[in-house]
């Protein structure tokens, strides 16, 4: 390896700090189209030169390498649309190697972001894009707009969840409920919840947004409610599981945390139930709506926007053509 430390660090580099070094693994990386190679080399750019590095990147990064190898591609001989044609096409079809397609724009435009950091990257490891190679505009609808539940819909559903059956199921479905469209989180948010997050007033969201959370009254009601048949279900298992939401089937299962596709299944199969109809031309997700629901709640009880984002977990709420 060439190259020594630098008198006084004490501390030992990487090969990713040796220019040298870097460039001869990534141009490896890139004859071959090593995939993995490449997110491990694009994180470890991410991790010295931005503050927050987003874990999204290396992925995104590693789906148009293997796109670029399906397409029969050799560094660096690579087309001015490519990155527009990989991304038209994955709406469509999906990613290789990921989800299947059709997928909702707002999926497109974030593996967009994320591959606008292709370029400083390359350059980086001494490999830079050939100069013909395009970074396309934004390729969705330039206004996302939400669909927040109505107030209408969402006691039709509050009212549907005393008739549910199996009744078990009940208590948990009203936690759900207010979770996700009274406090703002999302499914994988609540049921990472523990026990202890649970805070008076006061809900501490853990994941990858830590934030602590004001409850609003029927969300308080609702999870401290919850909690003596939540200890109960806990008392069915050896070793009692810290979680906060636990499953209540008479099974096996009884007492064991509710995990991400289980909350999913439950939430499908009430709004079935309940006869839940999206409105036409929206989202449907009923996750989805619920958050907004509470977003919007929020802002017009006069809290800045900023700190809507904050307990919600969102990037921003600087929507166009949205008014709350």
């Amino acid at each position: 390896m060439e190259g020594k430390m630098p008198e006084g660090l004490g501390l030992p580099l990487e090969p990713w700090d040796y220019p040298e070094e870097r460039k001869r693994i990534v141009g490896e990386a890139l004859e071959r189209w090593d995939d993995r190679a490449l997110e491990e080399a694009v994180w470890a750019y991410l991790v010295r030169h931005r503050k927050k590095p987003d874990r999204l990147v290396p992925e995104e990064v590693g789906r148009f390498v293997r796109w670029l190898a399906l397409q029969g591609r050799r560094w660096p001989h690579l087309e001015a649309g490519d990155l527009r044609a990989f991304l038209l096409e994955a709406k469509d079809r999906g990613f290789p190697g990921g989800p299947r397609g059709p997928l909702a724009w707002l999926t497109v435009e974030r593996a967009r972001r994320a591959l606008r950091h292709l370029w400083p990257f390359l350059d980086w490891a001494g490999h830079p894009l050939p100069p013909h190679v395009e970074y396309p505009p934004r390729l969705g609808p330039l206004v996302h707009e939400p669909s927040p539940l109505s107030e209408e819909e969402w006691q039709a559903l509050w009212r549907r969840v005393e008739e549910y059956t199996p009744a078990h199921w009940r208590p948990l479905l009203k936690v759900l409920l207010v979770l996700l469209g009274e406090v703002g989180l999302t499914l994988k948010e609540a049921v990472g919840l523990w026990r202890n997050d649970l805070q008076g007033k006061t809900l501490l969201v853990r994941g990858e947004r830590l934030r602590e959370v004001p409850l609003t009254p029927l969300a308080q009601e609702v999870l401290e409610g919850w909690l003596p048949l939540r200890d109960y279900l806990a008392s069915h298992q050896p070793l009692p599981y810290p979680n906060l939401l636990l499953n209540p089937s008479a099974r096996k299962a009884k007492g064991r945390p509710l995990d991400l596709e289980g909350a999913k299944w439950l939430m499908k199969e009430f709004t079935l139930f309940a006869g839940y109809g999206p409105r036409e031309g929206r989202r449907t997700d009923l996750a989805h709506r619920l958050r907004w629901r509470a977003i919007r709640n929020y802002l017009k009880a006069g809290y800045p926007r900023e700190k809507v984002a904050y307990w919600t977990g969102m990037r921003s709420l600087m929507l166009r053509g949205w008014e709350g």
